[in-house]
């Protein structure tokens, strides 16, 4: 598992480092890297891990900048909202602690001066 998110780290420093864009968070591609349980229901639930966190930390922090220097969102979903109401939407339905990394999304980006998002993009 370490040596996992060690990977992912230094693929998403490689990326950020030579120009391109940030991974997505929510990628079926970071999912994937990341430490989880399969529940007895066959449901697969992301943990609430310090390595989960750490990279939950630093790829929603570079979307964030991305977003405040006004760059267009990963993906085809044409804004911003729309990026992050998919992103919450899929942290709650697999996130162990999911209020912990809606919080993140928020605190980061009043941090970078973003308006507020929508209370439908956060609330069910």
């Amino acid at each position: 598992m370490k040596m996992k998110l060690q990977l992912v780290t230094l693929a998403a420093l490689c990326l950020i480092c030579a120009g391109c864009l940030p991974p997505d968070p929510f990628s079926a591609d970071a999912q994937r890297s990341l430490d989880t349980r399969t529940e007895s229901d066959g449901r697969v639930v992301v943990l609430d891990s310090r390595a989960n966190w750490r990279f939950y930390s630093s790829a929603i922090g570079a979307q964030v900048e991305q977003e405040a220097k006004g760059l267009p969102p990963p993906g085809s979903l044409g804004s911003w909202t729309a990026y992050w109401r998919m992103g919450i939407a899929r942290i709650r339905s697999n996130q162990e602690h999911p209020e912990r990394y809606f919080a993140l999304v928020l605190d980061l980006r009043r941090q970078h001066e973003l308006p507020d998002l929508p209370r439908d993009a956060i609330e069910p």
